[in-house]
């Protein structure tokens, strides 16, 4: 099975503690975009990994997962999308 690349989008809408969700995203080898996005590549689906990272989040919380197509393009951001 091939690796999908995949975006992480998360609002928080709780100040609590979310290292256990950062923890998480840096076992899957998530690399931070920009302020409360993450891209990374992996087996799962959307569904699948929005299920394993809603655990660690709060119940008003918001998340959106989409895997990414061929092409990306970006500006200033923290990572570039092509490099993974």
């Amino acid at each position: 099975m091939s690796l999908k690349l995949y975006s992480v989008t998360l609002e928080l809408a709780d100040q609590g503690d979310y290292c256990s969700l950062l923890e998480r995203l840096r076992a899957f080898g998530a690399t931070q975009i920009i302020d409360h996005q993450w891209a990374l590549r992996t087996t799962h689906s959307a569904v699948e990994l929005k299920d394993i990272l809603r655990r660690f989040l709060a119940e008003k919380d918001r998340i959106v997962v989409a895997e990414l197509g061929a092409e990306c393009a970006s500006r200033r951001a923290l990572a570039n999308l092509a490099d993974l």
